[in-house]
């Protein structure tokens, strides 16, 4: 305590609180999440590209069921109208093997789509897989992260693959062999009515020559696609 005439000592101000230092940043932690975002929005492209590639399928199908029906919609209402006849006839097969073309476009899309999905599939469950991790009552593979395309391909408690290609084998079969029908008739009808002008002979032998040129490119490019090959096969 200070005395009766002593000087009083200036009080020491408070020194303020030093903010604490922010840790460093972990550069490799950040690196995991960012890669993790972009695969998760590779992942959910590819999903949507999946989705619409179905979608337009069936779109092309519609539209070749229509194509369909109208072709025979004409024809049988113009079956006395030679030159009428022998063009729908003709034609019809072409434009068919056009639309396959289309809807066959479609396909190697879908393929595409879930080849790619696989792979990433497999690259994430390599980086992301919990081998310590417990199923319960599901037969999906624990460590795994993402199954769908694995488990259509066999992966699962029926060890099958679960694709629909009896659906794609039908509906082939539908458009090509409608087309067929209509070239043998063409070329059949051609062959018996007399007379007939030389232009419409043309016509019906080009359309058929056409016709089987085209199913003939169609299949080389089926078998030369490396998407399609072995398919079917199951996986372990």
């Amino acid at each position: 305590m200070a005395t009766v005439g002593e000087p009083t000592r200036p009080r020491r101000r408070a020194k303020p609180p030093v903010p604490p230092v922010p840790p460093a940043p972990d550069l490799a932690a950040q690196r995991d999440q960012a890669r993790l975002v972009f695969m998760q929005h590779e992942y959910n492209s590819i999903r949507a590209e999946l989705v619409a590639a179905v979608t337009t399928q069936q779109a092309v199908m519609s539209y070749g069921l229509a194509a369909i029906a109208v072709i025979y919609t004409g024809l049988l209402a113009s079956w006395q109208n030679l030159a009428l006849r022998t063009g729908i006839l003709s034609l019809a097969p072409v434009l068919l093997v056009f639309i396959w073309f289309v809807w066959w476009g479609e396909v190697q899309r879908l393929g595409r789509a879930r080849w790619f999905l696989w792979d990433l599939e497999k690259k994430i469950n390599a980086q992301l897989g919990a081998p310590d991790a417990v199923s319960g009552e599901s037969d999906l593979p624990p460590a795994d992260v993402l199954h769908w395309e694995s488990w259509v391909r066999g992966r699962n408690r029926w060890k099958m693959n679960l694709h629909s290609r009896p659906a794609y084998h039908l509906a082939t079969g539908l458009l090509c062999g409608t087309g067929l029908g209509a070239t043998v008739l063409s070329v059949a009808l051609t062959a018996v009515t007399s007379p007939m002008s030389g232009g419409l002979r043309l016509l019906a032998f080009g359309g058929a020559a056409g016709f089987f040129l085209l199913c003939g490119y169609a299949l080389f490019s089926f078998r030369r696609n490396p998407l399609f090959r072995n398919n079917g096969r199951v996986i372990s």
